[in-house]
Parts: structure tokens; C-alpha cells; sequence
């Protein structure tokens, strides 16, 4: 049997120096240096540069002399020594920044954490957490798959270098083991005490992904720990507010007049153009030519956003409200007027506020608070975002009657609980949509009356021409007189 090759157990060396050698007291300062890696720390001593010996790195005259001297020895001492106790635990070079905390640990006295020398390290489970994430991008891309965005894999490492950094302020090692529910909170609140997070949204999203990378580590077995399950890892969120536009709302801001703002007049008619076909920010600004057929007025395009790697969704709709003669406006290039999300999200906000109706438009809603619930106005303007123009899209057909798999044509949705969320009826509008599914369907039922008259009259037309063609006109005189009585 192979043996298992162990770390030998190197440590580094400790040497001090004074801060400021020119003045007449002078701080003593550390440095721990290991191969390539140096680690810095103050001593909280201080002595008169007259009394310090460059060479031996000791002071040699006052009163303090003997004790200064046996800090600092005890200072050397313990730095290796916990180095010592970190080799014996995890038998590997430590990192930088544990080698920082081992200092900090040693000058602090406190005992180093460790754990069993033949697990995986947090770092470990992380790095084959985000290799597993790279090859699943890889095989897609090879076999034409759709890939995983770059935001989510960028929210993995921005979330793990905000726990290293927690890691490393607190002066506590990453243990796959034992890190709870208990340190979850810690780690939530220095979040928020640093302002690495401003928002309870973007707070669930660093813990959902830390959660992940520790569901990982219990399903590969390196690990009992489930933490991850305790509530304290489901950061609750108070419901978000979207607004909503109705069609009159639509039609005022598409006839408001912004020619003498070109880039305010290009924003509002992709977010008009949304509203009328309810593509996402994603897919209108990828319209171009290819995806539009003039002849059967009809749209289809490939949705680059799905619930999945491998799962393509392509929607095929007719043109509906303002769709063409925006189209027509730009050539069916709308993707040549396109711009950031970002920007886009900052000008929608400018040009709701250039529309006197809109920007006299409050709402008042009811919030939970610590106090209770509390009623809160809101400026409309200040909180229109552009996807809220898919949510008008499925709120206003779904008012107007219609059927929910004729919206989700539309819409592609893959998810029938996520589609859901894009309703935002009131009380109201449910009355309304009864009225509007009765006229609807009255007239479905006037048009297929209709159609089977027509179809009626057409079949008579027919019987008339092969009686004339045929020579019996007596038979076709009871034709017309059954119809002469009819009417």
C-alpha cells in the first residue's frame, strides 16, 4: 500500500523592527515570514530607539527591558508554534490568509481551530463546487447548449470572497465541519456592518449560494454537516413591489411626444414594444429582421433565457397592439437602438417622469414593519423598471379575457408557478376580466354564427348553379321559394 506523503512541517521566522526609528518613541512591529509569504502584525510595544539593538532585535537599556524582551520571545514562541499546530492538523502549506489569522491567533492567544488532516478544506469543496460549474458550462457550449449565465457563476466567487474576508476580520479558520447556523448569522450581520450587502435580496442570494456549496460538500460525503437546512439560512425578504400599466396608461406614454429627446423616445418604444409582446430585456433588444414575418404579421424568436442548461423555448405570436408600427419605425432592427440594462432601467425612470401623468402618480400600499404594518406611498416613476412591461403584458390580456395558454404563447414561460407570478390582478380586475370573458365569448358566438351562415348560404349557391347547370328549374323554383318565405 502506498504511503500517504505528509507535509513536513516547515515554519517561518519571526523578526521585529521599530516603527518609527526617528522619533523619540517608537512602536515595535512583527513580520512573520514563510517561503514567498509575509505576514505583518503590531507587537502593542513601544521603546525609545536609543534602547533598541537593530542586530539582535532586543532592547538593551530601561526599566521595561526585561520584560519587553520576554513578549517579544514569547511572541516568536507562540507564532511558530500555532504554525507548528496548523501543519500537524491539516498537513499542507497554509494560504496567505490563513497564515495571517495564524499570526492573529497566536498574538491573540487564542486556541487554533482545527480539523481532522484528512478532510477537504472549505477551500477545496469550493473549488470543485465551481470546477463542476465549469465543466457544465464547457459541455454545453460544445454541443450547442444554452450556458449558464455569467452573473450566476460570478455571484459564487463574489460570495466566497466576502466569506474569506469575514474569515479573516474574525480571525476564524473556514471549516466545512463545523461551519452553523450560528456562524450563518455572523456572517449575515458583518454583511451588512460592512455594507457588502444593502438590500435583504442580494443578503438571500450571497447565503443561498453559500448553502449550495455546502449541500455540495454533505451529498459528496465529505461531511455531515447540514447546517444549511436551519432556518437561519432562509433570509426572509418582504414582497416586492412591481408596478403595473394599464392599456390607457400604455397609450398615453406612447403618444407622448419625445422628439426632442431621441435616446428617451428609443427607450420608451422598446419598453412599449415589450409591453405589447412581453419579451424580456434579453430577447427584444436581440430583434432583428429574421425573427419578423410582415406577411403573416406574426414574431418568432428563440428565448435565451429558460429555467435550464439544456432547454430551449421558441415563441411564435402575432403582432398585437402597437408591435408594427413600432417595428416599422425601425426597420424590424430594434436591436440597433438597444443599450444597457442598466442605462435602460436609469432613462425609463427619467421619461416616466417627463409625463405629467406619470409623474403626478402616487400608490399606496400597506408594508410590514417592526412597528406592524404600516401604509407607504410611493412615486410611480421612481419605481418603474423595464420588466415590468412583461407583467403588464400577462395582467392586462389576462383582464382583457384571455385564455392563460394564449398569454402563454406569448411569454414562453417553462415554469407554470414562476408564469403565475406575472399576474397582478386586484379585486377589480377580476370583475373586469368576468365582463370582458362574456363579451369575448359573445362575440366567439356571433362570429360562428356567422361562419355556419355563411357556410349555409355558400352550400345553397352551390345547389342553385348544378340545378341551372342541369336544367331543373322546377326544383330550383322551390328553392327560392322556400327561401322567399324564410325571409
Amino acid at each position: 500500500m502506498a504511503k500517504l506523503k505528509r507535509y513536513n512541517n516547515e515554519t517561518g521566522s519571526v523578526n521585529f523592527r521599530l516603527k518609527e526609528p526617528t522619533k523619540e518613541i517608537s512602536r515595535i512591529m512583527g513580520r512573520y515570514s514563510f517561503k514567498d509569504l509575509k505576514v505583518d502584525f503590531s507587537t502593542g510595544l513601544k521603546v525609545a530607539p536609543s534602547s533598541w539593538d537593530g542586530d539582535s532585535k532586543t532592547v538593551t537599556s530601561g526599566s521595561d527591558k526585561r520584560e519587553i524582551n520576554q513578549k517579544l520571545a514569547k511572541f516568536k514562541t507562540s507564532i511558530v508554534d500555532t504554525h507548528k499546530n496548523f501543519n500537524e492538523h491539516y498537513n499542507r502549506m497554509p494560504t496567505k490568509d490563513e497564515l495571517k489569522t495564524i499570526v492573529d491567533n497566536a498574538m491573540a492567544e487564542k486556541q487554533l481551530a482545527t480539523v481532522q488532516r484528512s478532510k477537504k478544506s472549505f477551500d477545496d469543496v469550493f473549488q470543485e463546487f465551481m470546477r463542476l460549474i465549469e465543466l457544465r458550462n464547457s459541455r454545453a457550449e460544445s454541443s450547442e447548449q444554452k450556458t449558464l449565465h455569467k452573473t450566476y457563476i460570478s455571484s459564487f466567487n463574489v460570495m466566497y470572497r466576502d466569506l474569506k474576508d469575514f474569515a479573516n476580520d474574525n480571525n476564524i479558520f473556514l471549516d466545512i465541519d463545523k461551519f452553523d447556523e450560528v456562524q450563518c448569522l455572523e456572517f449575515q450581520n458583518w454583511l451588512f456592518d460592512t455594507e457588502r450587502v444593502k438590500s435583504l435580496s442580494t443578503l438571500r442570494t450571497r447565503i443561498k449560494r453559500l448553502s449550495q456549496v455546502q449541500k455540495r460538500a454533505f451529498e459528496k460525503g465529505y461531511t455531515d454537516n447540514r447546517s444549511y437546512l436551519q432556518d437561519e439560512y432562509s433570509v426572509k425578504v418582504p414582497p416586492s413591489f412591481h408596478t403595473v400599466l394599464t392599456e390607457p396608461e400604455i397609450k398615453i406614454l406612447y403618444e407622448h411626444d419625445f422628439s426632442d429627446a431621441p435616446r428617451l423616445e428609443r427607450v420608451r418604444d422598446l419598453f412599449i414594444l415589450a409591453c405589447h409582446t412581453s419579451l424580456r430585456f434579453g430577447d427584444i433588444t436581440r430583434v432583428e429582421g429574421g425573427h419578423i414575418d410582415h406577411n403573416s404579421k406574426k414574431m418568432n424568436i428563440l428565448l435565451k433565457k429558460s429555467s435550464g442548461v439544456d432547454k430551449y423555448k421558441i415563441v411564435s405570436f402575432p403582432f398585437f397592439g402597437f408591435t408594427e408600427e413600432i417595428l416599422n419605425k425601425y426597420n424590424n432592427d430594434i436591436k440597433s437602438i438597444s443599450i444597457s440594462n442598466q442605462n435602460t432601467n436609469e432613462y425609463l425612470k427619467e421619461l416616466f417622469k417627463a409625463v405629467p401623468y406619470f409623474s403626478e402618480k402616487v400608490i399606496t400600499r400597506e408594508r410590514p414593519t417592526n412597528e406592524g404594518v404600516v401604509f407607504e406611498t410611493i412615486n410611480f416613476s421612481d419605481k418603474v423598471a423595464f420588466h415590468d412591461s412583461r407583467r403588464s403584458f400577462c395582467t392586462n390580456r389576462y383582464i382583457e379575457g384571455w385564455d392563460l395558454l394564449e398569454i402563454w404563447q406569448y411569454t414562453g414561460h417553462t415554469d407554470e408557478s414562476v408564469f403565475k407570478t406575472y399576474f397582478k390582478p386586484t379585486f377589480e380586475h377580476e370583475q373586469v376580466r368576468q365582463e370582458s370573458i362574456k363579451v369575448r365569448n359573445e362575440k366567439l358566438q356571433k362570429i360562428d354564427l356567422q361562419t355556419k351562415e355563411i357556410e349555409e348560404l355558400k352550400a345553397q349557391m352551390q345547389k342553385m348553379q348544378e340545378l341551372i347547370e342541369s336544367g331543373n328549374m322546377e326544383q330550383l323554383a322551390e328553392i327560392i321559394n322556400i327561401n322567399k318565405n324564410v325571409s
